[in-house]
């Protein structure tokens, strides 16, 4: 598919941008809307692009779904993707309360997983295929919404690039976890809202269906209430007369809601708050917020884990000089005192305000409520209102050389980003060792008929461990996990499941048995460093050492006998 690219950039960004006549430019720019200029002087150009940009726009959805493909089975699943199959597992009533117990996640994705896992199991490609899918859906609602804003085909089609190479979607898209769902959704939000805000008739019934797909939105994810919100502000600013309508839905909304914060509510376990899950997320600064939206802009390459802050000064850079300058001027013309009463450039008012408000509202409750709320998984519902807004200000730039350069440099990055990333090897994680080392405990204790006793000095290693051994449906394993051991050190992004007692919480002065297993991750071995050395003075020998090495470090499966 990459070899593809450059040509298609290139006739998308070069071809499709030099169609616009110099001398039209800057007047079809300064009205900003789609429909500024009149069909006699527009057709002909209009056939053109149509002509041009239809296979375009094919070869771009191709490869939007095959960069959501490539690879997707290639790395394990990670501690948050075990949750979703580990939740998945219980019964219908049982999954509920446990994913209330979890406080953090409303229920709808794994209900959803758990009906994909009774169609085809739980083999990895196919647990992946489900996000990857709903990833790729979104194809469907985006193209709606750029309809719906009267963009054209080039636009569209320059729009959805964007986001077919952005390497935060596809990693989002490939992942087990609720992100490309409430993209998906939050698009189809955004698309209906559009429709009910543009609408001067019919728009009840229009906010009827908007109401349906927003009950489905905060279903999947918290987040989705800052997009109904962010929809119930930008009808306060420019659509009034229906804000008291929209009021009504969303105390609906509200009501439907109720149900779920009475289960969470009824499932909370005392001592256990919001703080366990994110009470280890920093505060964040204004360079926070840059590094998301160049995040945006980065192709195809990803951070794998949530938990590392994404600084990347380069692509920050990048995104300010290369496509700040379009944009700015793209929002000075949509606010000239002029347009306010054309429906399309309010439109575009509010598409701005879907791109700033969400970040906006993230940073301020971070810094207001207790713990920090800030994270970039979901503020995914950001992407597409700046891919639209990018797309729309790069292809109307009055400068015709400066849209020239800047779809040529674009395209070089994809190019470049791309064929790097299809040639690297896939990154081996730490967190991938823990299932074949499990296999190596069971090949090694095979004929034990007794309890075999693995302890873990870490929560992110026991719930591998215990994921490993309950998929192989071999119960004579039993995870333990150590706390409190000094040396070791342990992240606290990680924490064992509430309302989970398979996997018994010790001290070091709990650890017993004349045949023990213990497990940890270190940067080498070392018998004079914990937890080696914390065994070895409670009268016990290495009898049999097995690691994989990963990112730096080294899993270690260790067989102990008592002295």
């Amino acid at each position: 598919m990459y070899t593809l690219l450059p040509h298609q950039l290139s006739i998308i960004f070069v071809g499709g941008l030099s169609q616009m006549p110099a001398a039209k430019s800057v007047s079809f720019l300064m009205t900003v809307s789609p429909t500024a200029q009149s069909p006699a002087k527009t057709s002909n150009k209009a056939e053109r692009e149509n002509s041009l940009s239809t296979p375009l726009t094919a070869a771009v959805v191709a490869l939007f779904i095959v960069g959501r493909l490539w690879r997707l089975s290639a790395s394990c699943l990670w501690f948050d993707e075990i949750f979703s199959v580990h939740a998945a597992r219980h019964g219908w009533a049982e999954l509920l309360r446990f994913v209330a117990a979890d406080i953090i996640h409303p229920p709808l994705f794994y209900l959803l997983l758990k009906i994909w896992i009774s169609l085809g199991g739980e083999s990895l490609l196919w647990l992946r295929l489900l996000p990857a899918l709903i990833g790729m859906a979104a194809i469907i609602p985006f193209l709606l919404l750029c309809s719906e804003l009267e963009l054209k085909q080039t636009e569209r089609t320059v729009a959805l690039l964007l986001l077919a190479v952005n390497g935060y979607l596809i990693k989002y898209a490939q992942e087990l976890r609720m992100y490309s769902l409430l993209m998906f959704l939050s698009l189809c939000s955004l698309w209906l809202f559009v429709r009910f805000f543009k609408a001067e008739h019919g728009w009840r019934k229009q906010l009827g269906w908007l109401y349906l797909i927003n009950l489905l939105l905060v279903y999947s994810h918290y987040a989705g209430w800052i997009v109904v919100a962010v929809e119930c502000l930008a009808l306060v600013i420019w659509q009034r007369r229906k804000v008291k309508t929209f009021l009504i839905a969303f105390a609906l909304l509200l009501l439907a809601y109720a149900p779920w914060v009475f289960l969470v509510n009824a499932n909370r376990e005392a001592g256990k708050g919001l703080a366990q899950n994110i009470g280890w997320v920093t505060r964040p600064t204004l360079w926070d917020v840059t590094q998301f939206y160049a995040l945006l802009n980065k192709p195809f390459w990803f951070i794998q884990s949530t938990a590392a802050r994404p600084y990347d000064l380069l692509t920050a850079l990048f995104a300010i000089l290369i496509l700040g300058a379009p944009l700015v001027f793209l929002s000075l013309r949509l606010w000239r005192a002029e347009l306010v009463n054309d429906a399309n450039e309010r439109s575009f008012r509010a598409l701005f305000l879907f791109l700033l408000a969400p970040v906006i509202l993230v940073f301020g409750l971070s810094w207001l409520l207790p713990d920090s709320v800030w994270g970039t998984r979901h503020l995914i519902v950001v992407a597409a209102p700046y891919a639209i807004l990018v797309s729309v200000a790069i292809l109307r730039f009055p400068v015709n050389w400066l849209r020239i350069a800047v779809g040529l440099i674009l395209g070089s990055w994809f190019l470049l980003a791309g064929v790097t990333w299809a040639l690297a090897r896939p990154p081996v994680f730490i967190w991938c060792a823990w299932e074949p080392l499990a296999r190596n405990v069971e090949a090694s204790a095979a004929q034990a008929a007794q309890e075999v006793r693995v302890y873990a000095f870490e929560d992110l290693v026991a719930y591998h461990l215990w994921f490993a051994f309950d998929s192989s449906q071999l119960k004579q394993f039993k995870v333990m996990v150590v706390k409190g051991v000094e040396g070791v050190p342990e992240d606290p992004a990680y924490f064992l499941p509430r309302r989970f007692n398979e996997i018994a919480v010790i001290n070091s002065a709990q650890i017993t048995g004349d045949d023990i297993w213990i497990a940890y991750r270190a940067p080498r071995w070392d018998e004079k460093l914990p937890p080696l050395s914390t065994l070895e003075r409670m009268g016990y020998t290495t009898r049999n050492v097995q690691s994989i090495p990963a990112q730096g470090q080294q899993a270690f499966v260790v067989r102990m006998r008592r002295r």
